[in-house]
């Protein structure tokens, strides 16, 4: 490969060795200072190729008057650029205020912006981070904090109203942006300076990589891309200066602004340290000091401080790790055998623009960060001026991130042993950064490189893409994909030639960054509608309405309750659901909620009682008064008008369709029971109607079983088109033949005039279709459908036919079950004062202190509670600690003397107080080394 000298430039095939005098070392401290003012003062020092002692004795002094606001305009350009490039996306995607859509899509959608409800309305308050009573009958908040919200970006929620949450959401995607483009400006002019137009380009193609677009509604991990330079600055400083503030600081930030991506950015600092150290020890280039087993220190140096930053997230990581105990790290079961998720060429075919596929768990990392990064990548390993050892770990780098992508098992181990759903490759940031400084070292020898290598690796690009069009990807459309990658790198080619030849080489790098600029808005545009015909971006007012409609007939409860009742605490629900999440929107407690930090035995305690619960998520649909009775759900909020017995209306609004009740029947927060409940498992029952009878046959300590769900016998099956096999504990039914429906159709006469409900127990869901006396009644089996069903009020001996219409795939039921009951609310409203009798009085209620009052009788017995089992919980009676139980494997409960108790129930985790601890003992190391630190260079500055 040729290169044209250019005047005034020297060659050297290696740097000056670093073996210099103490005194030799002291003037090159000194020098550092100002190096990077010198270089971009004087076109003299462009591009890096002249040594720092060189630039100090060749340059003109710069005028410190006229640096110091150039300096800050490249850095306010690199913030603006890629932020405003942003924008104009989504003002294309017509994002209000320019149309009706939003940001709001998947998790960000239906999960990230009811957490962000949840943050903004506790800072407000002055809630406690520690608890919230928005999910699941409550729970830790630490896990969600630590895991979604813990940036500081979140506090941007706080300057709008309740009503602009995804304006705040809007605002925050593009702050982060501009705030990836700024720092890896700065990490290029600082470890690798050059002209600002060159780093201006190169760092909006960071800031604008498919990663960040496509991923950009995943909030928390954007905050990991903005770090991620200041990070590979650290090490690097760490390695050659013994600098440690840099790198302690934002490999802190990254753990505790989120703990997942955080993990993945740990293992990528054991890498980078191995590979910058072996890529740049050539005649001890990183040991500026003369220091002895400097490779050793220097790995001691990072493990010191790479614990000391972690100390310092402590207070969010641990509670974080505690938060995972609940059900996360036993949410998937992995297969760790080792297998190729994809084609080499699959890999390549997401480098070009427009290249989004799905992020569905069949999608591939999102690796597009610029065709001017394809094109000048593979120059970097054949330019003369980058030394071999640092080409070489270069290469082996990007295979270790190819052979991650590739290899299942070493994916798994990025992904904190345990398998995405979806939105794989979550690391992939880090392959866009390594493939843009390989491209911008290049580029910084662009001046000098004859056009012919460029026009060759272009060919080779182009040859790529007629492959890769053969290949027939479903993704991959011709216009949008093949011809725009052509067209996008015959532009790159017109407006590089003339750069190479230094022939108009200032204009031509302007007219590069307005090329790079509108490739990377097309290329953006194109991968958010590509994502929006995926998954679906959802409209502003999808969102809006619905919290406008429902929220003045929540507020209109709270008031109801405070005139009437002024109840200390009390849940609410709905049976009409935007998403799972919307308690949180809405201000209310409740029993839905959708998180990744679950608590899983709470939603199999639901999906027991009867509610829609699965994996890591519970809806309040099925259930019914009597289960709700019994978790202290006091108000509901329904769609339509019932005749539900138990049931008072409070404030009907035709016009919206809703109607609000209060249920006189609902338990408080914690009720004596008898100590039998303990005694109860609950992983033996399949029929939620025998679970809650024998639930409260415990409470009250009966022998005989108190059946409020009463079974109908009687029961006769008919079978359509169905033929019948028995395996594991179930009937299997298949359809005999696909030309007509296969059907299985019940038939009973009703023993009572009462509420008449359904549940087919199953291991193995195949969704159908459910018909009653003719009348469609919805599915069973689907993922919200498989709960208890109600079948409506029926009236004493009415005939009664139940369908079952099979999909195109066998059904499952298990045998040695009863499928049709009824609700006997007579037999219930005469043991509600038993189970009452022992209620406790809630004197003041806060997120994680609650006070009360309890008269136990004369026998004493267990105090049950709806609140879900937490060792972070301490509960005293009249001043003295008492002992947690856990009833149903899921709530919390103590044991009680007979007669009046005070109660105090405070929730503050161990794993909190231990990680504050640790967090505190962290930052005192940091803050007492950086004082050492400041008095050392102080002192060695006065002896120079």
């Amino acid at each position: 490969m040729h290169f044209r000298k250019l005047p005034g430039s020297t060659f050297p095939n290696t740097r000056p060795a670093a073996k210099h005098t103490h005194d030799r070392i002291q003037e090159n401290n000194i020098m550092d200072k100002n190096q990077n003012e010198m270089i971009t003062a004087n076109d003299e020092c462009d591009a890096g190729f002249l040594l720092p002692e060189e630039c100090a004795s060749g340059c003109a002094e710069p005028d410190p008057v006229r640096k110091k606001p150039r300096k800050n305009l490249l850095l306010l350009w690199a913030f603006l650029l890629p932020l405003g490039l942003m924008w104009l996306i989504y003002i294309a995607m017509e994002v209000w205020p320019f149309g009706n859509n939003s940001v709001l899509v998947l998790d960000l959608n239906g999960q990230y912006v009811y957490f962000f409800e949840e943050l903004r309305s506790k800072l407000l308050s002055g809630s406690s981070l520690l608890y919230s009573w928005g999910r699941a009958l409550g729970g830790e908040f630490m896990g969600i904090f630590a895991y979604y919200v813990a940036s500081p970006f979140a506090l941007i929620t706080l300057l709008f109203p309740k009503g602009m949450i995804t304006e705040a959401l809007l605002t925050m995607i593009l702050l982060k942006v501009g705030c990836c483009g700024l720092t890896m400006a700065l990490y290029l002019k600082v470890a690798h300076p050059s002209k600002p137009i060159n780093i201006l380009i190169f760092s909006t193609m960071y800031a604008l990589c498919s990663y960040s677009v496509v991923q950009a509604h995943n909030t928390m991990w954007i905050d990991e891309l903005i770090f991620l330079p200041l990070v590979v600055l650290g090490i690097e400083r760490l390695i050659t200066r013994r600098e440690f503030i840099l790198y302690t600081a934002s490999v802190a930030f990254c753990a505790m602004t989120n703990f997942y991506i955080g993990y993945m950015m740990c293992i990528f600092v054991a890498i980078y340290f191995f590979y910058y150290y072996i890529a740049h020890s050539e005649n001890y280039e990183n040991n500026l000091f003369e220091e002895d087993h400097h490779f050793f220190k220097s790995l001691l140096r990072i493990g010191i401080w790479s614990v000391v930053a972690i100390a310092i997230a402590m207070v969010v990581i641990y509670p974080a790790y505690y938060s995972l105990g609940f059900g996360k790290t036993t949410f998937t079961h992995p297969d760790y055998s080792f297998s190729q998720r994809f084609d080499f060429l699959d890999m390549i075919a997401k480098m070009f623009a427009g290249s989004y596929d799905t992020v569905r768990p069949e999608g591939l990392p999102f690796l597009y960060c610029g065709l001017l990064t394809l094109l000048l990548m593979p120059l970097y390993f054949i330019a003369p001026d980058i030394r071999r050892s640092e080409k070489i770990m270069t290469g082996v780098l990007i295979i270790i991130f190819i052979l991650s992508f590739n290899g299942s098992t070493i994916d798994i181990f990025w992904h904190g042993m345990q398998k995405p759903n979806w939105l794989n490759y979550r690391y992939s940031f880090m392959l866009c950064f390594i493939f843009i400084l390989c491209a911008y070292k290049a580029f910084r020898q662009i001046e000098r490189i004859h056009f012919h290598y460029i026009l060759s690796v272009a060919a080779i690009l182009g040859v790529l893409l007629l492959i890769i069009q053969k290949q027939n990807y479903d993704w991959i459309d011709d216009i949008r994909y093949v011809w725009l990658n052509f067209a996008i790198l015959g532009v790159l080619l017109c407006v590089l030639n003339p750069v190479c030849r230094r022939t108009f080489a200032e204009t031509g790098k302007v007219i590069l960054l307005i090329t790079v600029s509108l490739e990377l808005f097309i290329s953006g545009l194109l991968d958010t509608i590509s994502l929006d015909e995926d998954v679906v971006i959802s409209s502003r007012t999808s969102y809006t309405s619905y919290m406008n409609k429902l929220q003045p007939m929540v507020d209109h409860l709270k008031a109801y309750d405070a005139e009437h009742f002024g109840s200390a605490f009390y849940r609410m629900e709905k049976n009409s659901h935007r998403k799972t999440n919307d308690p949180m929107a809405l201000g209310f407690y409740g029993i839905s909620n959708s998180t990744s930090t679950l608590n899983a035995s709470v939603i199999q305690l639901l999906q027991k009682l009867g509610y829609s619960s699965k994996s890591h998520w519970a809806k309040y649909l099925g259930g019914s008064t009597v289960s709700d009775s019994l978790l202290a759900i006091k108000y509901v909020i329904l769609t339509k008008e019932t005749n539900e017995r138990l049931l008072v209306p409070v404030e009907k609004n035709e016009e919206q369709e809703l109607y609000s009740y209060y249920n006189p029947y609902a338990l408080p927060l914690a009720y004596g029971v008898d100590p039998a409940v303990c005694e109860l498992d609950i992983s033996s029952y399949k029929s939620p109607f025998e679970f809650v009878n024998d639930l409260i046959t415990a409470m009250l300590g009966e022998d005989e079983q108190v059946t409020i769900y009463k079974k109908i016998t009687g029961v006769s099956v008919d079978y359509e088109n169905v033929e019948t096999t028995f395996t594991s504990g179930h009937k299997k039914y298949t359809p005999v033949s696909s030309a007509k429906d296969a059907k299985l159709i019940f038939n009973f006469t009703m023993p009572e005039s009462y509420e008449l409900f359904c549940f087919f127990p199953s291991e193995w869901k195949r969704e159908a279709k459910l018909r009653v006396n003719g009348e469609d009644n919805g599915t069973f089996f689907a993922n919200e459908t498989y709960r208890i069903v109600s079948l409506g009020d029926h009236a004493k001996d009415e005939d009664m036919i139940v369908s079952l219409t099979l999909s195109d795939t066998a059904m499952y039921i298990a045998t040695g079950e009863s499928y049709f009951y009824y609700l006997d609310t007579d037999l219930f409203k005469e043991i509600y004062p038993r189970l009452s009798a022992a209620g406790m009085s809630v004197d003041s209620f806060e997120d994680t202190h609650i006070t009360g009052h309890v008269d136990m009788g004369t026998d004493g017995g267990v105090l049950f509670t709806s609140i879900p089992y937490d060792e972070g919980w301490k509960v005293t009676a009249n001043g003295q600690e008492v002992p947690l139980i856990k009833t149903l494997d899921s709530l919390l409960a103590v044991e009680l003397a007979p007669g009046t108790h005070t109660l105090t129930f405070t929730y503050l985790p161990r794993c909190y107080v231990i990680g504050l601890c640790c967090s505190i003992a962290g930052m005192t190391v940091f803050a007492a080394s950086i004082a050492v630190y400041v008095l050392r260079r102080r002192k060695r500055s006065r002896i120079v």
